[in-house]
């Protein structure tokens, strides 16, 4: 295994049990009665995509993501979501193979999340727990995995007297992951004091407002990011420039008015921190954490994230293009990390965002940004490409093309000869969710080739199909 010799000695099992000791919920919030235990085990799996308890991720517009998680089912397993898609599920059955997997609509409440709904009706309770009871168990994965999944598999293990299993973390390992200002503090701590940009936690406004003003002293850009919520929802970047002449006040209503309108409610602490200049490539490594005593967590792989605006939201990625040396060092870092993570009861997919600083006449920076303690638009089609087609290369895009309305069946008629065929040649395009939200036609697609290049090409050539043009579409070089 390949180990960074410019990281720190450090004993990953001694930091995890000091965390631990001072705050004991990361294992004890493992404890949800003798039917529930973590893992993977026998019996159909029930996949819930459902986003709701991010924060800041509260539009209904991206309820069509739930689907993302349907396709990692196999026939047998069951999926739960907020609105069925008819044409969505003729296409997975018709194009992947999915015939044999039940779908469950809960009610279509934007307040309570997808476990919860499901947890407090008998009518849904039941039929898990009957499908448990039939197959000797049930395996719950979700895309964030919270406390309230873990009190669904205790309903239903209570219910059945089966084992339900829970392939996920802890809730305390998911909350602390997920947060951006936590995640900075282990990675100074595992991999050095520079692991990360210069990040501080602002506890009010008013300090919010003094951080940002000193770090635009010294920074071209500063950032403001809501630590609890995920992708760009949240950031806030901000020029030098906007903030140089602004009174503390001014620049503390400024802040308050732009957290306000994303969603956000006097929650801190917030982060803020230096945006990093000169930034060649933004990687992200795939990982896999297993329970520690079955082995190191598995890195399934290191892509790069495209992005689309300042808020740096997420448009699609690809299989990393950097050199092997670096990409060593990415996967011998995230590695350390996983390893407390492991120790903390975090179990299931994780992936770290890291950005590459190239300075002139200077060595390249890795700067880790933030830990995705869930399952993502990148772990989700990497994961079913492995499926489809272990030996091939990938492309992931997910763009917004406005002013077009296609429902699942007319997407599918427009890449037609482009499509992905169970049963057929390893390569083609899937479609990872139902098209459809109330701004137009939101494409959110991998391609699968036998070269890098082929699946870029395959994207390029289905984005200028849905645009109507030839010469000038997007590039996924």
């Amino acid at each position: 295994m390949h180990e960074d010799p410019h990281l720190p000695n450090i004993d990953a099992v001694q930091i995890a049990k000091d965390y631990v000791r001072d705050e004991p919920a990361f294992v004890s919030s493992l404890d949800f009665g003798p039917f529930v235990a973590q893992g993977t085990g026998s019996g159909p799996s029930v996949l819930i995509g459902d986003q709701a308890e991010i924060n800041l991720i509260h539009s209904l517009a991206d309820k069509r993501l739930d689907h993302r998680m349907a396709l990692l089912a196999r026939n047998g397993d069951i999926v739960l979501v907020r609105a069925r898609d008819a044409e969505f599920e003729a296409y997975l059955a018709n194009c992947l193979g999915l015939s044999d997997v039940r779908f469950i609509q809960v009610d279509d409440d934007p307040l309570t999340p997808v476990t919860q709904q499901a947890r407090t009706s008998d009518e849904i309770l039941k039929i898990l727990a009957n499908t448990a009871t039939a197959h000797g168990g049930l395996t719950l994965q979700a895309y964030l995995t919270t406390g309230n999944l873990w009190r669904l598999a205790q309903a239903i293990g209570e219910r059945s007297g089966q084992c339900i299993h829970v392939c996920g973390p802890s809730p305390r390992a998911t909350r602390r992951a997920n947060d951006k200002l936590w995640f900075t503090r282990l990675a100074r701590q595992i991999i050095g004091t520079e692991a990360t940009p210069p990040t501080l936690s602002a506890y009010g406004p008013a300090a919010a407002a003094g951080l940002v003003r000193r770090i635009s002293r010294s920074a071209a850009q500063v950032i403001v990011k809501v630590p609890d919520s995920a992708g760009s929802a949240g950031n806030i970047r901000l020029d030098n420039a906007q903030v140089r002449d602004l009174s503390l006040a001014e620049l503390r209503y400024m802040l308050l008015s732009r957290l306000y309108a994303t969603g956000w409610h006097d929650r801190y602490p917030i982060l803020v921190g230096v945006w990093d200049a000169n930034v060649t490539h933004s990687p992200s490594v795939q990982l896999w954490l297993p329970h520690a005593a079955d082995g190191d967590p598995v890195v399934e792989g290191i892509f790069e994230q495209r992005v689309q605006d300042a808020t740096t939201a997420f448009a699609g990625a690809a299989p990393s293009t950097l050199p092997m040396t670096m990409q060593k060092q990415l996967a011998a870092q995230a590695r350390r990390v996983g390893r407390v993570l492991q120790r903390l009861g975090y179990f299931g997919r994780c992936s770290f965002d890291a950005v590459i600083c190239e300075n002139p006449g200077a060595p390249a920076v890795i700067h880790w940004i933030e830990c995705n303690g869930r399952w993502g638009g990148v772990s989700i089609p990497m994961t079913i490409a492995s499926r489809l087609a272990p030996d091939g290369y990938v492309s992931i895009v997910q763009e917004v093309i406005p002013d077009i309305r296609l429902q699942t069946d007319i997407l599918c008629d427009v890449l037609n000869d482009l499509l992905f065929q169970n049963g057929g040649s390893q390569t083609g395009l899937v479609i990872l969710s139902p098209p459809l939200n109330p701004n137009g036609l939101s494409v959110n697609l991998l391609a699968i080739a036998e070269t890098q290049k082929a699946a870029n090409d395959l994207l390029a050539g289905a984005m200028q199909r849905l645009v109507g043009r030839s010469s000038d579409g997007p590039s996924f070089e």
